[in-house]
């Protein structure tokens, strides 16, 4: 599975760290001196996951690399790799699910339409559009839901391995990571705000939980 593939062919210089997980190589690069770091850490997202669709390579903020180590471990990202082909391998199943018959379907009705209700295809067809639409939110919920089970089950096998004391603390490091990076950045923009005299700056923040 294809993850960001534009942040990994980027990712060219010499990674901080190599691992090989299940055959694959994950590298790992620091976000710090890359343009993704605003884009992505100012929306509280400090690693993300790429790949080629055959290996992997993680952009991560350096301070949250050292606060999380521990989540990056070969070992735990055996787990985190087995739940990203699990997640790969069932969008293409629902893909085909919904695809294919919304595709033949399409093309039935849109043929019987041209044939027996010629001045009515502009109708048909737009009913045809909706059902897609339709299909496709239906498609969307069913591969969220799955999702956020596999997530869940990860989740679980983490902590399982690492024991709940262990998870529990890095969990309150993740959170404390988020408080303090943010801290610092509202402190540098009130800093620099002033003697600007600028009163548009936004200083809202959006957290997002995740590995």
């Amino acid at each position: 599975m294809k993850l960001n593939p534009k942040i990994y062919n980027q990712l060219t210089s010499e990674p901080f760290e190599v691992q090989e997980v299940n055959g694959k190589r994950v590298e790992f690069h620091y976000m710090d001196n890359t343009p993704y770091l605003f884009q992505f850490a100012s929306r509280g997202r400090f690693a993300i996951w790429t790949s080629n669709g055959i290996d992997y390579k993680v952009l991560i903020e350096s301070k949250y690399h050292e606060a999380l180590r521990d989540f990056y471990t070969e070992e735990v990202n055996q787990i985190w790799l087995s739940f990203l082909n699990k997640v790969s391998g069932l969008s293409k199943k629902m893909n085909l699910m919904f695809l294919i018959p919304t595709v033949v379907l399409y093309i039935i009705v849109g043929f019987v339409a041209t044939i027996y209700l010629p001045g009515d295809i502009w109708t048909v067809l737009f009913a045809l559009i909706i059902l897609v639409v339709f299909s496709n939110i239906i498609q969307s919920r069913l591969i969220n839901k799955r999702v956020r089970l596999e997530n869940t089950l990860a989740q679980d096998q983490i902590r399982q391995f690492m024991g709940n004391d262990k998870f529990n603390q890095l969990v309150d490091a993740q959170e404390q990571h988020y408080k303090d990076y943010f801290k610092f950045d509202e402190e540098a923009v009130t800093a620099e705000a002033e003697p600007t005299n600028d009163e548009n700056i936004d200083e809202s923040v959006k957290e997002q939980d995740g590995k």
